[in-house]
């Protein structure tokens, strides 16, 4: 049947289209930066508030609200319009921001996050959905480069920021600085974001939102504290593993009867939806943890200082950066999503698998390049696979379809993080037990170099380069089962769908 019905973006001129753009990259913004500026401050807040025991839920806490909110913040802007909505998100994320700036208490502090948590699950989310609303659905994967690169930057600037703001007028004023991006992206949408909108009659599933709420909350809990404080498999921890598989069939059943469901369940069993949303968790789950080891091993392996290690990520940046941009462009040009997907899972392995050979014998420039590989391959995933999703459904599911990729991808962050991060801490402790602790003296803890990989630098020559060892073989091997899982997402790349097709 032709379409007659003009598309969304038709109603706006190109200067309302680029100021939206400029709202949506800085309501981004301010999510994506608010988690990494507050990295360098955890000890500083604790040290003020007190309840050290209590500092990880700073970030816990927001990621459970802002994962297991993602889909609803998605239906909602489906049901009342997606420039209201996410106005709305702004003004509970500024709200929470500024509450937590005044927090005189740990447990105040982390309700505050958790709010900001809930207003972040829009703010990370929704952009692709509007992106899909000023924009053709030819032109989406080169505007949703434009998002993605807000979460880069977002990673390469954030603990730098954070770490001038606790040095300077304290840590409080990382909650302060949100409020100019927020206000600039409330105006830009009010002022550009000009989309008729149908009256839609609809009646909200709250049922089936508290059941979603509730069962990928008890996973990330599971997740993250499983490897930590319980065990994988102690009773406790395998109880919020139950509760949230019981959970997760009530939702299923809820969605099934609900007569405006949350997740549009149908969604799922499209041919061209599956597999990016598959390809964004396979890449997700093993994808996150690069961030944290590379630094890790430039400082054990490479024996570089906390700034060098933290620098070795510019180039993963830059790689993102400019493939993303690139790519979006090539793929909005020439429609051919799939061929630029398994492209960057290609360019992704090969940059892992390049890894998996390093030690600290690796020439700088070489280790720097095979981290810009892996950031080239990176890039180029998010545009396609967000646009690849959105033209597979009808509009007025366009809000909902566009969040599901920010919700796998969090919640597959999530477990694959802990995952990997407790895979690469057991072959730590192996090779230590095996190589280093027969030359080891009896006075030595081997869990100091586990705890603490700082430590290592007190060591006698031997016994340090023994050590090192261990943490190099211990990378080599979770580089090579993050390879191993990156693969996958490269059988299910494969089976998208262009547009064209």
């Amino acid at each position: 049947m032709p379409i007659t019905e003009l598309h969304s973006s038709e109603h706006l001129s190109a200067l309302q289209r680029r100021i939206v753009l400029l709202g949506m990259m800085g309501g981004t913004s301010l999510a994506a930066l608010d988690q990494m500026v507050l990295t360098t401050a955890v000890s500083e807040i604790a040290g003020e508030l007190g309840d050290l025991a209590q500092a990880p839920w700073i970030f816990t806490a927001n990621l459970l609200a802002s994962a297991s909110s993602m889909p609803i913040w998605g239906k909602l802007g489906d049901l009342y319009g997606r420039r209201r909505v996410f106005q709305s998100a702004i003004v509970l994320f500024i709200v929470a921001s500024l509450l937590a700036a005044k927090a005189d208490s740990m447990i105040q502090l982390l309700v505050c996050r958790a709010l900001q948590g809930l207003g972040g699950g829009a703010l990370l989310t929704m952009p692709y959905a509007i992106v899909g609303d000023i924009v053709s659905p030819r032109d989406r994967p080169a505007y949703a480069a434009f998002i993605s690169v807000v979460w880069t930057a977002s990673g390469f600037l954030g603990p730098p920021l954070g770490g001038f703001l606790v040095d300077g007028p304290g840590w409080r004023w990382m909650f302060f600085i949100n409020i100019p991006t927020a206000l600039l992206s409330f105006a830009c949408l009010q002022w550009g974001y000009r989309i008729p909108r149908r009256r839609i009659e609809h009646s909200v599933d709250f049922v089936g939102a508290a059941l979603l709420f509730c069962s990928v909350g008890s996973l990330i809990l599971y997740t993250s504290w499983a490897g930590e404080r319980f065990g994988w498999s102690a009773p406790s921890a395998l109880l919020l593993l139950a509760l949230s598989s019981v959970l997760a069939v009530a939702f299923v059943l809820q969605e099934r009867r609900a007569p405006e469901p949350i997740v549009e369940l149908s969604l799922l069993r499209l041919r061209p939806v599956w597999p990016p949303l598959v390809t964004t968790a396979i890449f997700g789950f093993a994808n996150f943890s690069i961030a944290f080891f590379i630094p890790l091993f430039g400082i054990v392996v490479r024996h570089s200082t906390a700034v060098e290690a933290g620098f070795a990520l510019a180039p993963l940046t830059a790689g993102i950066l400019i493939s993303g941009i690139v790519v979006g462009r090539l793929a909005a040009a020439t429609q051919r999503y799939r061929r630029y997907a398994t492209t960057g899972v290609i360019i992704y392995v090969i940059g892992l698998t390049l890894l998996v050979t390093a030690d600290g014998e690796t020439p700088l420039p070489l280790f720097l390049f095979y981290n810009l590989l892996l950031g080239v391959g990176s890039g180029a995933l998010s545009p396609v696979l967000v646009a690849s999703l959105q033209n597979a459904v009808e509009e007025r599911y366009l809000g909902v379809a566009s969040s599901l990729p920010g919700f796998a991808r969090a919640v597959a962050q999530t477990i694959g993080t802990s995952i990997l991060g407790s895979f690469l801490a057991l072959r730590i402790s192996a090779h230590l037990r095996q190589d280093v602790a027969p030359i080891a003296p009896p006075s030595i803890e081997l869990n100091t170099f586990i705890e603490s990989p700082t430590a290592i630098r007190g060591l006698a020559p031997p016994l340090e380069g023994a050590v090192v060892e261990a943490y190099r073989a211990a990378f080599s091997e979770t580089f090579f089962l993050m390879t191993l899982i990156i693969a996958l997402s490269l059988v299910a790349s494969r089976f998208m769908r262009d547009p064209l097709r």
